[in-house]
């Protein structure tokens, strides 16, 4: 059985949304004239272990509890087990919690008990062979809640391929008819945001005139970046809209393309890295029929094919976008152009990606409203550094134009 390029899914129309345009034209008067490919990473590693402490440390004592109680749950070979059924092989998700795609199928309750296997023993070996995380969990579909649960195998692609290759090896077509590895569709996902929020797309902004902790997501130069709030009671769920997204976009063929010509403000989802993630279309080529897009949760831009991006579902737009665009105040390019040095570019990726440092808006771009921040952070002897500042000290910037900055009153 092959996966998704090869599976056909009607996704049902309820979930997805009515071309959604934010703002409608216009909504994003500055546009690149020559974009600049930045796809997002799946999570700098400073982020990661920041979810390590305060995210996935529940997810892993709460793996930890549904494996060690594969004993009582197991044992039984014909029954439904009724709880959460996980087998972790060796290797898979360590660490660095990396994105994977995902495949979920149905099980009749009479089969549950028989993929399970005494004490484990089915589940776990077909986990060390293919080399996947496989879980059991109860069925989202009310009416089917008492008759199916649903199995969760996450890998890569080929090791996914290989563990249903192994189920249908041991649990045939000719002898377990009612087995038929078909995927579904996941449910539409429950977000708490919804409440404060409501259902229509929200950006987070940044305090004006106040310090606060922030992560560099996005990089175009030193003077250009996309920052993350780690902070904001938001933050946490993305990372589970990023592994909800990737199980659907990954999984389904049934999902439509944006719609040709494509509108400006189109709040779409884009591919990048293996994974899913949502954007905005900021213009259309329609020559070469490419979208030139801006991830809304992580930052950066790319040029994408209008063929390659999808229709977002309605659930999956109630989030607040993550990723705050910003300028670098007070300097410019020590040459005077909109082109930073090499050495430059070093020293910020150095100096201020990848970890948690803090940002103060001072003010507005006169030209497109965005955001201009100071930064700060903690050099190699915890001693604190302002960027600009540091910056103009090694001769690498020089003063910008302060009339191109509408400012903010000093709180």
């Amino acid at each position: 059985m092959i996966l998704p390029s090869q599976t056909s899914l009607e996704c049902p129309p309820s979930t997805l949304s009515k071309p959604f345009v934010i703002g409608g034209q216009g909504a994003y008067p500055f546009v690149y004239s020559v974009p600049t490919h930045i796809p997002p990473p799946p999570m700098p590693k400073g982020m990661k272990y920041w979810l390590k402490q305060n995210v996935f440390g529940n997810i892993s004592s709460s793996a930890s509890e549904a494996s060690s109680s594969d004993d009582s749950v197991s044992a039984d070979s014909g029954r439904a087990s009724g709880g959460m059924a996980c087998s972790l092989s060796p290797g898979v998700g360590d660490g660095e919690h990396e994105l994977l795609p995902m495949y979920e199928f149905e099980i009749p309750n009479t089969l549950v008990g028989l993929i399970i296997g005494i004490r484990g023993k089915t589940i776990k070996e077909l986990c060390v062979r293919a080399d996947v995380k496989m879980i059991i969990r109860p069925h989202h579909n009310p009416e089917k809640a008492d008759t199916h649960q649903i199995c969760t195998v996450e890998g890569k692609r080929d090791c996914i391929n290989k563990c249903l290759r192994l189920l249908r090896r041991r649990f045939p077509s000719n002898r377990f008819p009612d087995l038929n590895l078909k995927p579904v569709m996941p449910p539409p996902m429950p977000c708490p945001a919804a409440e404060i929020f409501g259902s229509q797309p929200t950006n987070l902004a940044l305090p004006d005139a106040v310090r606060c902790e922030v992560v560099v997501s996005s990089m175009l130069n030193p003077g250009h970046f996309f920052v993350q709030q780690p902070t904001h009671p938001t933050f946490s769920q993305l990372q589970r809209l990023d592994r909800y997204m990737l199980g659907i976009y990954s999984q389904t063929t049934g999902i439509p393309d944006l719609p040709q010509p494509c509108a400006i403000g189109l709040l779409c989802v884009a591919p990048s890295l293996s994974g899913w993630f949502r954007a905005v279309t900021m213009a259309y080529y329609e020559d070469q029929d490419e979208v030139l897009i801006r991830y809304v949760d992580y930052g950066g831009y790319a040029r994408l094919p209008r063929s390659d991006l999808r229709q977002i579902r309605t659930d999956l737009m109630t989030l607040p976008f993550q990723a705050t665009e910003c300028y670098l105040a007070n300097v410019q390019p020590a040459d005077g152009t909109s082109q930073w040095g090499e050495l430059a570019n070093e020293e910020f990726q150095q100096l201020f990606m990848n970890k948690i440092v803090e940002a103060r808006v001072v003010g507005y771009n006169i030209e497109d409203q965005i955001p201009v921040v100071e930064l700060f952070a903690l050099n190699g002897d915890s001693q604190q550094l302002k960027l600009d500042k540091y910056l103009l000290d090694k001769d690498l910037a020089k003063a910008a134009d302060p009339s191109k900055v509408v400012p903010v009153s000093p709180q």
